[in-house]
């Protein structure tokens, strides 16, 4: 009767542990651990049923006087209550990864919603610093000029413009903030206004970048400056002068000679009292180009981390002169990908191009 009564027990415990991981399993939806453990208990339940009802037709005497049947069904038992016992102490552990699991659903819906709102505002930032960009090319007669920016991230510390002044003439501008993103973008834009405020009242292209560096420096902290490069262009004239401060140019010549445009001073933000000053004239001919770009075409780095640097620059310009300046600035951004190992574009990139025609 004592070996029946065991069985029964060990029968009732294993049916609880089969219940309690069931319900686990239905609970907390751990399907690929619980159903194994839940098939597990069921099986040892079925096992011990058949113990239980091969034992009941047996005589008591015989089963109960079968010293390894006793061992066998002691031990049956002692695993059934130490399954029920395991399965109950590790339901409050689910219980607790149920709520870190809802926690976390929680932080990351709010977290995506928190994404999608930072990147509307990117969005903007960018359509509004986009809106900053000439929509096209000054009409300057003899002259072709054309340019674009392609920023590495939402906003761009890159900046290029054409500010017609008050006396006919126009200036082309590219300039490039130290770093990338929100911060410089912000800085590009009051160097914009500053420049395009000064060039309303003021012809000489070097005060113009003097007094701009004068109002920079009061405003950017240490480690931030601005290199910037402008050159005055008129109708009907084939002479031109710039003014650079710490950003070079690149001037192609007709015959295929390449000449580089050097900085006429530092860049702008690191000394206050800093003076721009003006290049000598340069006589243009016709089919000449001017080359303005962006560090961030000529250090694109290839998979050997070879540099895009200036020889290519103008050897794509060679291979493009016959094109409108337009046609030269998109095979410059061309170039510049094709070289580039990363797919991943990691600095702002912009070039304006001048044709003298």
């Amino acid at each position: 009767m004592a070996v029946k009564f065991v069985l029964i027990l060990s029968v009732i415990a294993q049916l609880t542990a089969a219940g309690l991981a069931l319900r686990l399993n239905q609970l907390y939806r751990r399907r690929s651990a619980w159903i194994f453990i839940s098939a597990a208990a069921i099986v040892m339940t079925i096992g011990r049923a058949t113990s239980l009802v091969s034992t009941w037709g047996e005589r008591l005497a015989d089963a109960e006087a079968d010293a390894a049947f006793w061992t066998e069904s002691l031990i049956g038992l002692l695993v059934s209550i130490l399954l029920v016992a395991g399965i109950a102490l590790i339901e409050p552990l689910f219980v607790e990864l149920h709520k870190a699991e809802a926690l976390l659903r929680r932080d990351k819906k709010r977290l995506e919603q928190v994404v999608r709102r930072n990147e509307d505002e990117l969005r903007i930032a960018r359509q509004i610093q986009e809106n900053l960009f000439p929509d096209e090319p000054p009409d300057i007669k003899d002259y072709d000029v054309a340019g674009a920016s392609k920023p590495a991230e939402w906003a761009s510390g890159d900046y290029f413009d054409y500010i017609p002044m008050h006396d006919g003439s126009h200036i082309v501008v590219v300039a490039d903030v130290s770093g990338h993103g929100i911060g410089p973008a912000l800085l590009m834009s009051e160097t914009r206004a500053f420049l395009r405020s000064l060039a309303q009242t003021r012809n000489d292209i070097g005060e113009i970048l003097t007094l701009a560096n004068h109002a920079v420096a009061q405003d950017v902290e240490e480690g931030r400056f601005v290199t910037i490069f402008m050159a005055r262009l008129e109708s009907e004239s084939s002479s031109t002068t710039y003014t650079s401060a710490g950003h070079n140019a690149y001037l192609l010549r007709a015959n295929g000679e390449g000449q580089v445009l050097s900085p006429t001073g530092i860049a702008l933000g690191i000394d206050e009292n800093a003076v721009m000053n003006n290049s000598q004239p340069i006589q243009l001919e016709r089919g000449d180009l001017m080359l303005l770009v962006t560090d961030g075409i000529l250090e694109t780095t290839d998979a050997e981390g070879t540099l895009f640097g200036e020889e290519r620059l103008f050897e794509v310009a060679r291979q493009s002169r016959d094109g409108s300046a337009f046609e030269v600035v998109e095979s410059i951004f061309k170039a510049a990908d094709d070289f580039s190992a990363s797919s991943t574009q990691k600095d702002d990139n912009t070039a304006v191009v001048v044709k003298y025609r």
